[in-house]
């Protein structure tokens, strides 16, 4: 007969198996101070709403990621500071994205990615950002996907929390350290460019002033992250990877959540990137200003212009309408051997000879490839039905002051201005300013009589 104590550590191991076996519930535990939210030493807690959704997105992520079938072989020296994909090919749900192109980012270029909406740009980053086609290790990627999570971190130790970084860094610096060929030497240097940005010494200074440019006051760099909005937050994640100067930076949509300042600032910091850079946007004056080069997602292919967004549109305007004359002279030329063979093929020997000559050159135009049709990009046209002539004016305010709690500070005081039907306005301001208080103002959605004075 077993004794009491081996009962007992019998037992013991059977709840241990039957937790691990258990799913366990998603929560999160503080330990950074030694205290949990609520005061409780290690207390666990239940995920926040906002932690949730992150767990949400990541997992979505994920499951894109699995439905994504990717093709490609590495076409440049392993040590080449530039990344070249031949045969490059994108699949998700079965769909194809890309098929056998190449893709070619050079150091030191800065790419505007551009197509038409629903292409697959945002695909392609997700397969760079997570590595799906062989990319050499020592090139390191910071792909911006999602703002920075709410946590009790300052806006500035989110920014500065680089040590995994600098360790990558450092092991990277040993490794070429050790070779001689003259690309590695220039990356050692390279490394060691971004080991010094990184240094403690510097550190807090320049990510003070990234996150200044991104429109954060003294004060707003020492408040915790998880009193900030999701729109700044954004601004974080953005501002820590300016900080990290990664060899492939990969944005979507970087001036979404900026007000105009921090665009015009943000364009003169990515214009002097020195390493690749790769950027959708839809804001032509800002792949003006940052682009050296324009990558084309059309038909399943890549195409590269050298130039800023202009020199891209008027670059693809002359190849498209020298496209359609020599398509238009192909046809011609199609029409005029299909009619004198239709007309002749079986007349004279003289005639039926050159009959089958015309079509031996029409077999051969064919053999080696027409040129296709232009086809106009699809466009979106919006209607919007006359509303007919109202009076002047059609919204009057007049001494309009508010404020959303009687103890809060004002957001607006004293407002008079009035709007017609030929009034065409732009709301410019920094976040926080009011812009979309006062819209809601004026078509009723903030109704509250304490408010109004």
């Amino acid at each position: 007969m077993p004794s009491d104590a081996k009962k007992r550590a019998q037992q013991k191991k059977k709840e241990q198996a039957s937790n691990r076996n258990k799913k366990p519930v998603p929560r999160v535990t503080n330990e950074e101070n030694g205290s949990a939210t609520n005061g409780a030493s290690k207390e666990e807690r239940e995920l926040t709403a906002e932690e949730a959704l992150c767990l949400k997105l990541e997992a979505e992520a994920k499951m894109n990621s699995e439905a994504r079938s990717c093709t490609g072989s590495l076409a440049v020296h392993p040590r080449s500071r530039d990344i070249k994909i031949a045969n490059f090919s994108i699949t998700f749900y079965g769909s194809e994205l890309l098929q056998d192109t190449l893709l070619e980012l050079n150091c030191g270029r800065r790419y505007g990615l551009v197509g038409l909406n629903g292409c697959g740009k945002s695909s392609l980053l997700s397969v760079l950002g997570r590595r799906e086609v062989p990319i050499p290790d020592h090139i390191d990627i910071f792909h911006l996907t999602r703002e920075m999570p709410a946590s009790d971190k300052t806006a500035l130790q989110c920014v500065m929390e680089v040590d995994e970084e600098r360790v990558k860094l450092e092991r990277l610096a040993e490794e070429l350290a050790h070779c001689e060929d003259d690309e590695s030497q220039e990356q050692l240097m390279d490394v060691y460019d971004r080991l010094d940005d990184l240094s403690a010494d510097t550190a807090e200074a320049r990510a003070a002033h990234i996150l200044h440019g991104l429109g954060f006051s003294k004060e707003m760099q020492q408040k915790a992250t998880k009193d900030f909005s999701g729109g700044w937050r954004m601004r974080i994640a953005l501002a820590r990877a300016l900080y990290v100067k990664p060899h492939l930076l990969l944005l979507d949509e970087p001036t979404n959540h900026l007000d105009l300042d921090a665009c015009v600032w943000l364009e003169e910091e990515l214009k002097h990137y020195k390493r690749i850079l790769v950027l959708i946007s839809h804001s032509q004056d800002f792949l003006n200003g940052v682009c050296t080069n324009i990558i084309h997602m059309s038909k399943r292919r890549l195409k590269y212009y050298t130039g800023n967004y202009e020199a891209f549109v008027r670059t693809r305007m002359e190849q498209l309408e020298n496209q359609m004359k020599q398509y238009n002279w192909e046809q011609d030329q199609i029409a005029h051997m299909k009619n004198y063979i239709a007309r002749f093929g079986h007349g004279s020997a003289k005639l039926a000879r050159q009959a089958q000559s015309k079509e031996k050159t029409l077999a051969k135009m064919v053999s080696q490839g027409l040129t296709e049709k232009v086809i106009d990009d699809k466009i979106l046209n919006f209607y919007f039905p006359s509303c007919g002539k109202v009076p002047p004016p059609v919204i009057m305010v007049q001494n309009v002051s508010f404020r959303y709690t009687d103890n809060g500070p004002w957001i607006y005081k004293n407002l008079e201005f009035g709007i017609d039907l030929d009034t065409r306005l732009a709301l410019v301001g920094p976040n926080g300013a009011g812009k979309s208080t006062l819209l809601k103002l004026l078509y009723g959605d903030v109704r509250n009589p304490l408010q109004y004075f």
